[in-house]
């Protein structure tokens, strides 16, 4: 007998999914420089713990946990001046110099010189990609 060739139609691979990706998440290239976004974030932060504005107008790029903590940082400013009769306006804060470093594709990390007439503070931000845009995830005021 003669050994006959079986061919077996060629059966398509299934596709092979990103683990960390569901079946109708999109790619994204990665994100920009955060470094604009620090800065304003960073003169923000140090006008507003100084008496100034809420950051409800930055909201979008703040954790909530983040912001509710500034929050309290900035009752806690408020009441200790109000406490000490200073009624003079909150200067305006200006940054001297930010450093981004990226931690990998989707995180960096900066640090911001914010110097607002009175004492020059160091600024140290976490930024992550939060659904295609930065996202402060800890903001520290030095």
């Amino acid at each position: 007998m003669t050994a006959a060739t079986v061919s077996t139609p060629s059966t398509p691979t299934p596709a092979i999914r990103h683990p960390q990706r569901g079946a109708y998440a999109r790619h994204r290239k990665p994100l920009g420089d955060p470094a604009p976004l620090a800065c304003t974030l960073a003169k923000a932060v140090v006008e507003s713990l100084r008496g100034g504005e809420d950051l409800t107008t930055l909201a979008r790029w703040i954790a909530p946990e983040v912001r509710a903590a500034l929050t309290r940082q900035r009752t806690i400013a408020r009441r200790r001046a109000a406490h000490e009769k200073d009624v003079s306006a909150p200067a305006t804060a200006r940054v001297k110099r930010a450093r981004v470093c990226r931690t990998a594709a989707d995180a960096a990390e900066v640090c911001a010189i914010v110097d607002d007439g009175t004492r020059t503070v160091a600024v140290a931000m976490r930024f992550e990609d939060h659904h295609g845009r930065w996202l402060a995830t800890v903001i520290e005021v030095l």
